[in-house]
């Protein structure tokens, strides 16, 4: 028998209806149980009918609290949440006052470094800023704004004040406030976008790094190995001649500019007369200069390769060859130089001599590396520190020094180089300081005009050579001022004068050459120290204009290397010492001065 179709209002059986009733039963008993159920059931949509009614004309009752019955889902209040112009809150759509939301207007996105908790942590760029909605203008309910609408460049424009018009109401002005703050690229950004403008892959960064670092060393290993092979006497007294005080053991030099003169009247060439940009070759009939040179230039380069390679040799001979030049008892100097740049025929040498000695701070670099070996003679440097307390008393009290001390051209700067090296030597840093300080006006602000140019220089027959020449020794100071804590390379005199404009004055001379350089010049314009100092310049500011001479002075200057026209050297561990260490106070770094003097 087929079962009756199901009635169109029913219900899930309950327990009850599957109990009293057998399955397939269509006896009068069940027709009676189901017709008392749909009483029930009418009866109760009745009342709920009615309920319903009651709630909508009354409302509910205030006193429960208890918020009437949400008709969606409740609100997101981090995406649904709109704002109040009458109040500081914001609040969904039901309507109730007793649930707001405050909302903070003046939040700035995460990439604004002024939102962030510790302005030294940045979040960084690229991601998304979450914009506000913007509050809706209150309309004004009668009168209606018919005004055609203008360019938005027009509408943001502000009246000038004072014009008579409208004054800006305060809720304007808060809403000018929440305009949002232009986006601040951060440092690692911008880093990394001009990291990726070069093209260069950091593996070829690498490679090419390993490369510059292999030629360097092999550059001064094999320098080192020719100091390691001679067997000549550095001393002052390896000399066929001595100074007018008839002692062995005084250091003498000859004057190079100084001749002797065709019309004495004695004949003797007496007295000697000066020829500027022509070097006498006289000089090298006293050997003291040329030896006194090559002794620092051989400890310094040894130094550098007994740091490179480990080789107690280097550092063996090294400790020979100051002990033979500063302190063994047959052939020791004596702290002074009261026969520099002596000019035959007179008693006293000259003012100019006290230059002889200024590139002493290569040996000082050098002994940095050299007593890190075990072997190395633990007294050496105490007794040389010695020697340079004494030879430094000299420099603060002779009437020669104190006169070159106050020499406004490259002889008063190098004087500052030579002192400031064995200042720190000596570890009187407080006097290194000063000296360092002093030449910010006595150096920077005396020598260099505001234009660049270093007029003393541009006196002389070498002008261009001279300029260069001064400019390393003002970029040495510098590069001492970092590790002293004076910033020399920014410095600008009352005028503007600057150390970064005596190199931008070269700048344009030595891309054409020297052509119409504005003083006469001999000799040349040879580029190989002026790069030395545009790579250094590179290092330091970072503009695009010392790089792009940089690739043109470059390849000239390395073929003359191959022409052998001048000296191969690498200024590789000079450029990684400038980067790393450059504008760090503390840094002292010792490789660099390979690379300027």
């Amino acid at each position: 028998m087929k079962k009756a179709r199901p009635n169109s209002v029913s219900v899930l059986p309950t327990h009850s209806q599957f109990k009293d009733k057998p399955v397939g039963s269509s006896s009068g008993a069940g027709t009676t149980a189901r017709w008392t159920l749909r009483r029930v059931i009418l009866g109760a949509g009745g009342l709920l009918f009615v309920y319903i009614i009651l709630t909508t004309a009354f409302g509910s009752s205030s006193s429960t609290g208890r918020p009437p019955r949400a008709t969606r889902p409740e609100p997101d209040f981090y995406r649904d949440v709109q704002l109040n112009n009458d109040k500081p809150y914001g609040n969904h759509d039901s309507g109730r006052d007793d649930i707001r939301i405050p909302i903070n207007n003046d939040k700035k996105p995460w990439s604004d470094p002024s939102n962030n908790r510790n302005n030294d942590i940045d979040i960084g760029v690229g991601a998304e800023e979450v914009k506000k909605p913007e509050p809706a203008k209150p309309v004004d309910p009668v009168v209606e704004d018919k005004t055609p609408k203008q360019p938005e460049q027009q509408q943001q424009q502000q009246p000038p004040a004072g014009s008579g018009s409208e004054e800006t109401t305060e809720e304007e002005g808060e809403d000018a406030n929440t305009d949002e703050e232009p986006e601040v690229e951060s440092d690692v950004s911008i880093a990394s976008r001009k990291r990726l403008s070069t093209g260069v892959t950091y593996a070829q960064v690498l490679a090419s790094t390993r490369a510059e670092r292999e030629y360097a060393i092999a550059l001064i290993v094999k320098e080192a190995n020719q100091a390691l092979k001679s067997t000549d006497v550095y001393s002052v007294t390896n000399k066929d001649q001595t100074a007018p005080s008839n002692d062995i053991h005084d250091y003498l030099s000859l004057s190079k500019y100084y001749w002797p003169n065709d019309k004495s009247p004695t004949g003797n060439g007496l007295p000697y007369i000066r020829r500027d940009g022509h070097i006498n070759p006289e000089i090298e009939t006293v050997r003291d200069y040329r030896l006194l040179r090559t002794m620092m230039r051989e400890v310094h380069i040894m130094g550098m390769a007994y740091h490179f390679t480990g080789n107690k040799s280097y550092a063996d001979k090294c400790a020979m060859r100051l002990k033979e030049w500063f302190l063994d008892e047959a052939t020791y100097m004596n702290p002074n130089i009261n026969f520099g740049s002596l000019r035959k025929g007179e008693d006293l040498g000259a003012r100019t001599g006290v230059l002889d000695m200024f590139p002493i701070f290569r040996v000082f670099d050098a002994l940095h590396y050299l007593k890190q070996e075990p072997t190395w003679d633990p007294t050496l440097i105490p007794r040389l520190q010695e020697w340079f307390t004494r030879y430094v008393k000299w420099l603060e009290t002779a009437t020669l020094a104190k006169v070159e001390r106050k020499g406004n051209n490259n002889h008063g700067t190098y004087y500052d180089v030579q002192i400031i090296g064995i200042y720190l030597f000596l570890n009187r840093i407080d006097d290194a300081r000063e000296v360092a300080r002093s030449a910010l006006e006595n150096r920077i602000d005396r020598q260099i005009l505001p234009n660049g140019r270093q007029p003393e220089e541009l006196e002389r027959k070498t002008s261009w050579y001279y300029s260069v020449f001064n400019l390393q020794a003002l970029m040495t100071l510098a590069r001492w001022g970092d590790d002293l804590g004076v910033n020399m390379w920014d410095h600008e005199g009352p005028q503007g004068q600057s150390i970064k404009k005596a190199i931008d004055f070269l700048l344009p001379y030595s891309l054409k050459n020297g052509d119409d350089w504005p003083v006469k010049n001999l000799k040349g314009f040879d580029m190989t120290d002026y790069l030395k100092c545009l790579q250094i310049a590179w290092n330091i500011y970072g503009e695009q204009k010392y790089l792009d001479a940089i690739t043109v002075l470059e390849p000239k200057v390395r073929q003359d290397m191959v022409d052998g026209k001048i000296k191969t050297i690498s200024t590789f561990m000079c450029d990684m010492s400038t980067l790393m260490e450059a504008g760090q106070r503390g840094g002292q770094g010792m490789i660099w001065h390979w690379c300027l003097t």
